[in-house]
């Protein structure tokens, strides 16, 4: 889990959620400048909440998504498994009782429990089309 993790999506989620969110933006009449200030806003936050960083957050971990709140939304550690949905209010999981109150700062171990995903590009895109689950074959 690095800085990065948070540019990897599949095409068709990247192009969904910008259409989403920046359009009824641009429709709403929001100007330019701001548009571009929550671009740069959230682009951050995906990168910084990746990366492998500790702050002393203090009660400010209460409210929004840090490196320590979102780690563990990518952990396989029994703890954290369909934890920490929040992208960026964390009070959101506390509110619902989905935030992950580890005594760790970050797991010990990342990823999908039993998913399977294809090696390659191509590959990783086509399979959430193709029905694919942990106990079907591999894709060609």
């Amino acid at each position: 889990m690095g800085w990065l993790a948070g540019s990897r999506q599949h095409m068709l989620e990247l192009i969904f959620i910008r259409v989403c969110v920046l359009a009824p933006l641009y429709i709403l009449g929001f100007s330019e400048a701001a548009i571009n200030d929550y671009i740069l806003i959230v682009g951050f936050q995906a990168v910084f909440n990746h990366a492998n960083v500790h702050l002393p957050w203090g009660p400010l971990k209460y409210l929004i998504v840090t490196p320590d709140f979102h780690h563990w939304h990518h952990a396989s550690d029994d703890e954290a498994i369909d934890r920490n949905y929040a992208a960026h209010y964390a009070f959101i999981d506390y509110l619902f009782g989905t935030a992950v109150k580890s005594k760790n700062r970050f797991p010990e171990r990342y990823g999908v429990v039993g998913d399977y995903m294809p090696d390659g590009f191509v590959k990783q895109q086509l399979s959430p089309f193709r029905g694919n689950k942990a106990s079907d074959e591999p894709l060609p």
